[in-house]
């Protein structure tokens, strides 16, 4: 009994010690500062995903609808232009936004080319429209227009050229000096603003579509007795196909290839996979996600995962031949596909792999302050 009393004295003693290791540290030793000491570093630039543009929509105006609207709202009358020499502005020339004709245009910079539209105020050039598109995107450090530079597979890479602009001017203060006067150095590190425009909308993908040569559970030699019996001897028991027909054979003289035992396998896990997907495990407000890889006769596949942090159920899954932001948006809906709204003090904790926070932007993005959230990223 001694021993006991003993053991519970010390116990305590332990516990006050290491509630005044804890209080030290946090008042102490910037733990936090070290932690993110690699990621300010420029070198790990190329794993960040920025934040979204701005996107300004065109607007089709009518000038013949515009010229009242303008008189009745501001009683501001809107008149051809009245001119004093002649005008060498195409007789077909109009304003690419409100469709003005040409008694209501005029040159805006002399011979330069530049024409500006009376009623609308839009400066443009006759043989550039930048209205014929129905948005633009601009940078949201400098308002800089980005430029369309590469096209990949499910996306396309939009890039801040400015060089001017303060996002690309504070990157390019933290780069070593030394790669500076190397030629083509900048290209080691990721200066300018860059956002990735998807062409595959991946919001409106099945998640429950099933493969084209998915079994039913009509049997023609076997009843749903003996497909029970190899689901138990290979699911349970973790016997091969092969091994799973021959105790068969030697426990319950039932004779079957191996090639059916797949097949039953195949067949069950088909009618499952509806009900373990759409099933509602009540998830609390802490996910985990990760990624791998698996192998099978030389070919190679993506598995994705994400699990409830409290329950270790697995809400999400996904697999896929590449590694890109699409599978991981595809595994994230199937996680929230029970939620409305993403619940209080959410936290999505994944590795320091930039599809993650690309897949989160595109769910702001997509659904608005409902679904926004931070990526926490446990790195190393």
């Amino acid at each position: 009994m001694d021993i006991i009393l003993y053991l519970l004295l010390f116990i305590q003693y332990q516990h006050k010690q290491i509630c005044w290791l804890f209080n030290f540290i946090c008042r102490y030793i910037p733990l936090k500062q070290w932690v993110f000491d690699d990621s300010h570093s420029p070198k790990y630039q190329k794993f960040k995903i920025d934040k979204l543009p701005k996107i300004i929509y065109y607007e089709k105006w009518d000038y013949k609808d515009y010229i009242p609207y303008l008189e009745w709202k501001y009683g501001k009358k809107i008149k051809p232009v009245s001119r004093r020499s002649e005008c060498d502005i195409d007789d077909n020339c109009a304003c690419p936004r409100c469709n003005a004709p040409k008694p209501y245009l005029y040159k805006n910079n002399g011979s330069k080319g530049q024409i500006l539209c009376k009623v609308c105020s839009t400066a443009f050039s006759p043989e550039e429209n930048r209205f014929s598109k129905s948005y633009s995107l601009k940078c949201p450090h400098c308002n800089h227009s980005l430029a369309h530079k590469k096209d990949r597979k499910h996306f396309v890479v939009h890039k801040c050229v400015n060089p001017k602009c303060p996002y690309y001017l504070h990157n390019l203060n933290k780069v070593d000096k030394k790669d500076l006067k190397e030629d083509y150095g900048k290209n080691k590190y990721k200066l300018h603003y860059i956002y990735r425009e998807f062409q595959i909308d991946f919001f409106r993908m099945d998640l429950n579509t099933l493969p084209k040569n998915a079994s039913s559970l009509k049997f023609s030699k076997h009843d749903q007795h003996v497909m029970s019996l190899c689901l138990t001897y290979k699911v349970n028991l973790g016997l091969s196909l092969r091994k799973t027909a021959q105790a068969l054979k030697d426990i319950h003289g039932i004779s079957i290839s191996h090639q059916q035992v797949a097949n039953y396998c195949k067949t069950a896990s088909v009618c499952i996979k509806p009900f373990v997907d759409n099933y509602d495990y009540k998830t609390g407000n802490v996910f985990t996600a990760d990624e791998t890889y698996i192998k099978i006769r030389g070919i190679k596949t993506y598995i994705w995962f994400i699990m409830d942090a409290a329950k270790r159920s697995v809400i999400g899954y996904q697999v896929s031949d590449n590694r890109g932001v699409g599978p991981c948006i595809l595994a994230m809906r199937m996680a929230f596909q029970h939620l409305k709204e993403l619940p209080k003090n959410f936290k999505f904790i994944a590795d320091g792999y930039s599809a993650y926070p690309l897949a989160a932007q595109q769910f702001f993005h997509e659904f608005g302050d409902k679904f926004k959230f931070e990526i926490t990223q446990v790195i190393g």
